[in-house]
């Protein structure tokens, strides 16, 4: 990886120091022609008007060779200029006027006619003039010269700028492939099971944020290992309870302690029942992460089907005394839903009320049908949620520790579970503390039909 970075970097160091050298000498090219055409003009100037009449008198250049070029320049010419020497240039790029003889008849350069002076003859150009000193040292080579001298120049510049570019690729590229290499080896190091592991971030700077999210990453790992051990510990020790109790009692069966009769079926119902039940949170679990969980929605009346459930709550709740406060809605509400799973969110939250609930309490239960959807609150009287556990209360294997708990926060379904249900309908679950104390949890539910 690290040649291939190199490789690159040092083509694009090449392609742009090349690119960059031949539009500089283009530039730099021009800038000397535009320059040279500038002096060439201003020192024309004088003569202009002269070569402009003649060539409408005659109509064209006949005749012009016949004319001293020294008495021109010393008549017309400022004294600044009398020195210099002058030339005429017909449009074929031919001199046909030239104070040195030899030049007459000599077809000089594209690039010469750029920078000499063009005449205009009714906005047309009938030929140009050639100043100074430039008739007889680059007629033919004004433009390539210029071109060749820039170019040799800015391949030097290119060679020094190719052997910088070169160091300062190699140079970046170690100092990109130092945390590159060193968060490899973390993520390796990581996927080998070494989870606690961490890529440093300071060194980094704009690397930094790779190590971030690789540290990120390792820490979500960890954290689900973490619920996946406390998981198996969890429902090893709900799966034992009842298996222990199982097989006590079948051994007790077996040796004629207990009598083989209603009570004894009915108490190995209730724990094959609790079997069930943890098996069957496990599989809604599992299909719900797999995107695979389809609720079967049936219309069902909401009062009914909560007096229902409250009703048998009620033996139960009376083991501390607790009450309900039961308020239904008015008329008969339609609520589309799969009643087997709902039942499971509302005893989970009856059961979550209970357990914080002290005795002598009330639970409230209200029903209220807005547009478009169903209302439904729980609300105890206990101490309420901590903030910032009202949230974390959703998550899976998360349970919050009681006051009068004081073994570490437990891992739990109930929550997790109940909230998938009903997000499954297309609802929402919520909670948050009353303003008259406890904890309340909500069920919304699309309903049509509803009145606000």
């Amino acid at each position: 990886m690290q040649n291939r970075l190199l490789l690159s970097y040092s083509i694009v160091v090449l392609v742009s120091s090349i690119v960059g050298c031949l539009i500089a000498s283009i530039l730099v090219r021009n800038a000397v022609v535009d320059l040279m055409l500038e002096v060439q003009r201003k020192e024309a100037e004088p003569f202009q008007s002269y070569f402009q009449n003649y060539y409408i008198e005659h109509e064209g250049w006949a005749g012009i060779e016949a004319q001293e070029v020294t008495a021109l320049v010393k008549e017309l010419a400022p004294q600044e200029l009398k020195h210099y020497e002058l030339a005429l240039i017909n449009t074929k790029g031919v001199f046909i006027l030239a104070e040195n003889p030899a030049n007459m008849g000599r077809e000089v350069s594209r690039a010469t006619l750029e920078i000499a002076a063009p005449i205009l003859v009714n906005e047309e150009t009938v030929g140009y003039l050639l100043s100074g000193n430039f008739i007889d040292r680059i007629l033919t080579s004004v433009g390539s010269e210029v071109f060749h001298r820039a170019l040799i120049a800015l391949i030097k510049a290119l060679t020094l700028g190719l052997l910088s570019g070169f160091l300062m690729s190699v140079f970046m590229t170690r100092a990109l492939m130092r945390p590159i290499g060193t968060t490899i080896a973390a993520a390796k190091r990581i996927s080998q099971g070494n989870l606690s592991l961490r890529v440093p971030l300071e060194p980094y700077g704009d690397m930094a944020e790779l190590g971030r999210a690789v540290n990120e990453m390792a820490a979500d790992l960890e954290k689900h290992q973490d619920n996946q051990r406390y998981m198996l510990m969890d429902i090893a020790h709900d799966l034992r309870t009842p298996l222990s109790v199982q097989k006590a009692t079948i051994e007790a069966f077996e040796d004629g302690i207990y009598e083989f009769n209603e009570a004894g079926i009915h108490q190995l119902k209730q724990q094959n029942n609790q079997l069930i039940r943890l098996v069957e949170d496990l599989r809604i679990i599992t299909l719900t992460d797999l995107g695979e969980f389809t609720p079967e929605m049936v219309p069902v009346e909401i009062n009914c089907f909560l007096e229902k459930i409250l009703q048998d709550f009620r033996n139960f709740f009376a083991k501390k005394s607790i009450g309900f406060n039961y308020v239904r809605t008015d008329n008969d509400c339609m609520v589309l839903f799969d009643p087997h799973l709902m039942t499971r969110v509302i005893e989970n939250l009856l059961q979550n009320a209970y357990q914080h609930s002290p005795e002598n309490s009330m639970v409230d239960v209200h029903i209220r049908p807005l547009i478009n959807r169903v209302v439904i609150r729980i609300r105890d009287q206990g101490p309420g949620i901590p903030e910032e556990k009202l949230e974390t209360i959703f998550q899976r294997y998360y349970r919050v520790r009681r006051n009068d708990e004081t073994s570490p926060e437990g891992l739990g379904l109930g929550l997790t579970i109940s909230k998938r249900i009903v997000e499954s309908h297309d609802g929402r679950l919520y909670a948050h503390n009353s303003q008259d104390g406890g904890a309340e949890f909500v069920i919304e539910l699309p309903c049509s039909g509803s009145e606000d």
